[in-house]
């Protein structure tokens, strides 16, 4: 009877509620227990409470801090060392010379981390090659859209590219003559956003011809950035968000994640026209060819070229286009503001090149400057715009570091912030120093990843490079920028780390006014 009663009682609601909670308290105990004892990482260095459960990452990643993460590891290296278990699966290596093993290249295999970058090994948040987990999977991906970002093509692309550059132009010219400052982000983000959707999709946005430039889009951008370490640790979150909820409702919840399921029919859209004109054989002779025009018609199974694939594709690729590339630009146009002497030089280095061959600066001849190098290069070191650790692990190999031997499949990872903030090998790494880089010429090829390293490096690096050298070519040579209400610690610095490296919360952005033109006059 006992029994009967005791059966009786659990059937009810809060008797269920109890057993379910019960049962959560027990297996969670089990497993802090075998994260602690019996794992494969057990014995590794670190915080045992961030070994034990990811409560320790919330804490510092959502609340009450919030994607502060990345400068708490820091503190844990200063603690314990080169090696850190950060997280009950992960371990995150300090060390320069380490590298090319996390983030190899050739035939060694390193697949992403699904759990940090939101990823699934199948369905929309595993479609986009920037999301696909497995190694092989990738490199398939990969291998339609870089012929596309070769340094060849990128240079075909060169006219497109000055062509917008000369919009921006216009329209700095046209703040001069009013004294109206400009967001140069915003400004930024409207080029770089123009010409990603041009060349990928054939569809001209026209940011530049907007009175707020991108603004709308660079600030969704960022606060969807933020939005991800809330998918990570609550990733049904970001499913209810981006693949159930409909756009509309999505839309009053966050406008920003709206962008993603919107993004996904937009592109669906023009991707089914591609589709179209090809079976027709009507597909448009432009000057260029799209990129979504030709990926429709390569070599890649059918199921690659399914227009919600392809949609999720184009959404990261046009957002990874635009913002990263914005932010460097930027970033480095505030430093040259700040360094008159660099940029002095610079001005004269370019001055006299085009004395000299009597014509306009082309790309190939900025590349071949330098000085101009080394100030792009140190640009977006300094940027930090990829701040966050990057995880990889390598399926078929243990890796050793030391005496540590982390298990194959064990994410592994280093921060881009940590590394280019290394004062080791970046010697007052705050200070805006593009000689750094031509005292040493070794540095660039061991040290910097600006891009990233490995078989995952940035695809469009050499679309970036092209943007960056003839944009500051441009625009720093003809102009004279002086910042308006501009501070570094505020709204240049890196502040907060979700992937992209975003200043302070209270940051109204880098922003400028035009105090000459010297096609013109000087501003009064």
């Amino acid at each position: 009877m006992e029994l009967i009663n005791a059966a009786t009682h659990f059937a009810t609601v809060p008797g269920i509620i109890l057993l379910a909670l019960a049962w959560y308290l027990s297996t969670s105990a089990i497993e802090i227990v075998y994260r602690l004892t019996s794992h494969p990482l057990a014995k590794f260095p670190g915080p045992k409470l961030a070994a034990a459960t990811y409560l320790y990452e919330i804490y510092y990643d959502l609340y009450p801090h919030k994607l502060r993460y990345l400068w708490q590891i820091e503190k844990l290296h200063e603690k314990y060392g080169p090696i850190v278990r950060i997280n009950p699966t992960q371990i995150h290596i300090n060390d320069p010379d380490f590298l090319d093993e996390i983030y190899a290249s050739g035939k060694r295999k390193r697949n992403r981390d699904a759990w940090f970058n939101l990823s699934a090994t199948d369905g929309p948040l595993g479609w986009s090659t920037f999301q696909t987990v497995d190694h092989d999977v990738h490199r398939m991906r990969r291998a339609a859209l870089s012929p596309f970002f070769s340094k060849r093509n990128i240079h075909l692309l060169e006219g497109l590219i000055t062509d917008k550059i000369d919009l921006l132009v216009e329209r700095f010219a046209a703040a001069h003559q009013t004294g109206e400052v400009i967001p140069l982000l915003h400004a930024t983000g409207a080029l770089t956003m123009d010409i990603i959707s041009i060349y990928a999709f054939g569809k001209d946005v026209g940011k530049l011809k907007q009175p707020n430039f991108a603004g709308e889009e660079l600030e969704a951008y960022s606060q969807l950035s933020e939005f991800g370490p809330v998918g990570r640790h609550f990733p049904w979150v970001a499913k209810v968000m981006m693949l159930v909820l409909p756009p509309s409702l999505v839309e009053k919840l966050s406008p920003a994640a709206a962008l993603v399921p919107r993004n996904r029919v937009f592109f669906r859209d023009l991707i089914r026209d591609a589709i179209s004109a090809g079976a027709k054989g009507t597909a448009e002779k432009a000057t260029h060819r799209t990129i979504f025009q030709d990926v429709v018609q390569s070599s890649l199974p059918p199921s690659e070229k399914a227009p919600d694939r392809l949609s999720a594709e184009a959404s990261l690729l046009q957002i990874a286009g635009t913002e990263t590339t914005a932010r460097s630009l930027a970033v480095l146009m505030f430093h040259l503001i700040e360094s008159p002497a660099v940029l002095g030089r610079l001005r004269e280095d370019l001055s006299a090149y085009v004395s000299k061959v009597g014509t306009e600066l082309k790309l190939a001849d900025l590349e071949a400057m330098p000085y101009f190098s080394a100030v792009i290069t140190e640009g977006i070191r300094i940027s930090n715009v990829v701040s966050s650790r990057m995880p990889r692990c390598a399926p078929d190999e243990d890796i050793k570091y030391g005496d540590w031997v982390m298990p194959a499949g064990t994410p592994i990872m280093q921060s881009h912030y940590l590394h280019h903030t290394n004062p080791t090998i970046f010697p007052n790494p705050r200070v805006f120093n593009p000689q750094r880089w031509l005292d040493d010429p070794d540095l660039k090829s061991k040290y910097f990843m600006g891009f990233g390293r490995g078989s995952r490096i940035c695809l469009g690096l050499n679309l970036v490079y092209a943007e960056i050298y003839l944009a500051i070519a441009r625009i720093m040579t003809r102009f004279d920028l002086e910042l308006y209400e501009t501070v570094r610690e505020r709204d240049v610095d890196v502040m907060r780390d979700c992937i992209i490296g975003l200043p302070s919360a209270e940051s109204p952005g880098i922003r400028v006014r035009i105090a000459k033109d010297r096609c013109g006059s000087e501003s009064s």
